[in-house]
């Protein structure tokens, strides 16, 4: 994300629970003044020790409205 010209403030933090393809439908990381939506895909190798691809994209901004029905805390 860094690369990607972001300074992240949060970043999601989402178990592997089944299989080696963490992709999930709805994600967001923040800077320090807003949120934004996130969409990825990791795949790891058979013992989860090793990434075998990482794609991710940023998506659009998240509007301060919607911070508490998607669970994310307030940046102020």
């Amino acid at each position: 994300m860094r690369d990607a010209s972001y300074s992240p403030k949060w970043l999601p933090s989402i178990p592997l629970k089944v299989g080696n393809v963490l992709s999930p439908p709805e994600a967001a990381f923040s800077t320090t003044t807003t949120w934004y939506r996130l969409s990825f895909r990791c795949e790891v190798d058979a013992d989860a020790t090793r990434v075998l691809s990482f794609n991710f994209r940023v998506g659009a901004e998240i509007p301060p409205g919607e911070w508490a029905r998607l669970r994310l805390p307030s940046l102020h």
